[in-house]
């Protein structure tokens, strides 16, 4: 009993990094039905914006994850700016496959900035333990569970319970009619690319006390985000978060108890079985034509 509270915990606090990964998937593919296939790296310079601040510079927590985040923000700008607003007026498939460049051209440009060698990311929690019902657990896996719901109760009340998230959601629907509307919608569109860095810097920060980082890390995440965003339902903000929690746990219970070589087969397993026999995910998809 206590091991599987361990292994429940830290199989929820990883899926909350791959939810946080899926849910910048879904606020871009959301805004502009593209799939931006650079979500991994984004999530990689996430943790290494948090290596620069945190390791090399040495600034404080206070200072060194909100600089880490603020840099994401940017990044996500200048992304919209320099790939996707170049793009957006092409096919589809161009955007996709640009996004896939500079894809690319991030993980050997952090290869030329931090080298290959990994480094080890600090919790800002510090590596304390707390004993809940028998079992040890972590309080960065904790923090991260807590923070995820914070982030996610948060973006709740943004798209919601604000005029700004009206106004996503409805260039969401149909960007079209709300340019018609008078909503600005290219500064719409720069802020959907923004939030998505800003959740792809959270969750780089988050898992890198729990991985090594690696310039190769953003590839492993963003397969993971991919098969949550296939499970809960591709454009669904609860199928993201649903299914970065199913890859997560079935990812630590799977490793647990089979084997750590089969814990990825056991993930895009079921991920190709819902593409089988429930292809819309867990939440599935209200589809909409765009004008």
């Amino acid at each position: 009993m206590q091991e599987m509270i361990q292994l429940l915990v830290n199989g929820v606090a990883l899926g909350s990094v791959y939810a946080l990964a899926a849910l910048g998937f879904v606020i871009v593919y959301s805004a502009t039905s593209v799939v931006n296939f650079a979500a991994g790296q984004f999530v990689m310079l996430g943790t290494f914006f948090g290596v620069s601040t945190i390791i090399q510079a040495q600034w404080p927590a206070a200072l060194a994850y909100p600089a880490a985040i603020a840099m994401m923000a940017v990044f996500g700008l200048l992304f919209y700016a320099l790939v996707h607003l170049p793009l957006q007026n092409r096919p589809v498939v161009t955007v996709i496959i640009g996004t896939v460049a500079a894809g690319i051209a991030m993980q050997n440009g952090a290869l030329l900035v931090w080298d290959a060698w990994p480094f080890r990311v600090p919790s800002p929690f510090g590596d304390g333990t707390i004993s809940l019902a028998g079992g040890v657990i972590t309080v960065h896996a904790l923090a991260t569970i807590v923070i995820t719901l914070l982030l996610i109760a948060g973006l709740y009340a943004l798209l919601h319970r604000t005029a700004l998230g009206r106004s996503m959601r409805a260039v969401a629907q149909d960007v079209e009619t709300a340019r018609l509307m008078g909503l600005p919608v290219r500064l719409l569109l720069g802020f959907a690319w923004l939030l998505a860095a800003v959740f792809a810097g959270f969750a780089g920060l988050l898992v890198g006390p729990m991985w090594f980082a690696d310039v190769n890390m953003g590839d492993a995440v963003a397969l993971k985000a991919f098969a949550a965003t296939i499970i809960g339902g591709f454009g669904s903000v609860p199928g993201a978060i649903a299914g970065g929690l199913v890859v997560g746990l079935i990812e630590i219970l799977g490793a647990a108890y089979l084997s750590s070589t089969y814990k990825d087969l056991l993930a895009f397993g079921i991920m190709i079985l819902f593409l089988l026999l429930r292809p819309q995910g867990i939440f599935g998809e209200r589809i909409a034509d765009r004008g």
